[in-house]
């Protein structure tokens, strides 16, 4: 689950520039160790515009099988290889507590089960906020190269809030449909693209997209595009960003990445970065 994007949907004000992460560096000597790799640690830092403080937070994976770096590109070969995994991620921001749980498991070369859960929680000053989202997808490759799907998001939310005059309480649910579709074209050599899409539909319809272009095993460029579909009396939100990620070699990597809203100029950049451990 992609945290820099779920992070905007619980926390009001977009981001900016990305913080520093401390002790990564000294990594990126480390020797490598071609066919031994079923673990990665991510430290994701994300600064928002207008914020006081920077989420930050990390996420282990998982590899329930090794993932094999003398082919393919670093950054998707679990993808290419289809190597099924189990994660689980801390964020925090302020009094915001963000906790994910996520498992990909890949039954043969066509089928995959996605199950990603994220829950939220905010103690403030008069009340406190809840939110849990799961999201479930099953995608099948009609070829190697290509890879359709579609699944359900359930979220729940509550509301409390005690302001020593008003006194309520607000519970929400809601499941979504969803659907998307992958296309690969990044041969052995590791160049090529990872195209994907993905449409959610519910009150407020959205639709993002991906377009990332591999130079070589350890070096990709990608251009995202998200459309969120206004409700009642709100405006559509049009997004768009930019994404590089280098990897020292087959174990160390760093990747930051801008988005901006292409509809409002006040406190609407987000920027990140991360940097991924595999060993």
């Amino acid at each position: 689950m992609d945290i820099k994007v779920n992070f905007s949907q619980f926390y009001s004000v977009k981001t900016a520039v990305a913080a520093v992460l401390i002790g990564t560096a000294p990594l990126c000597f480390i020797s490598t160790a071609h066919g031994a790799i079923q673990n990665e640690v991510q430290v994701l830092a994300v600064d928002a515009e207008g914020a006081d403080d920077n989420l930050i937070g990390a996420q282990y994976i998982r590899y329930l099988d090794a993932v094999q770096s003398n082919t393919g590109a670093y950054l998707i070969n679990p993808y290419l290889q289809r190597v099924s995994s189990l994660s689980g991620g801390y964020y925090t921001v302020d009094d915001l507590d963000v906790f994910t749980l996520g498992s990909t498991f890949y039954l043969n070369q066509e089928w995959m089960i996605d199950l990603q859960g994220l829950h939220t929680k905010s103690d403030g000053m008069y009340g406190d906020i809840e939110n849990t989202s799961v999201d479930f997808k099953v995608g099948f490759n009609l070829i190697p190269e290509w890879q359709i799907g579609a699944g359900l998001i359930y979220q729940r939310a509550s509301y409390d809030f005690n302001d020593g005059v008003d006194i309520f309480k607000e519970r929400y649910k809601e499941t979504s449909a969803m659907a998307f579709t992958r296309y690969t074209t990044v041969n052995k050599m590791g160049t090529g693209w990872d195209l994907t899409a993905e449409y959610i539909a519910y009150d407020a319809d959205t639709l993002s997209a991906t377009a990332r272009y591999f130079f070589s095993p350890g070096f990709s460029i990608a251009g995202t595009y998200t459309f969120v579909n206004g409700i009642d009396d709100l405006d559509n939100d049009n997004s768009a960003g930019i994404e590089l990620d280098y990897w020292f070699n087959e174990q160390f990597s760093i990747k930051a990445s801008f988005e901006k809203d292409l509809d409002n100029d006040d406190g609407s950049d987000i920027a990140s970065l991360t940097a991924s451990y595999r060993f």
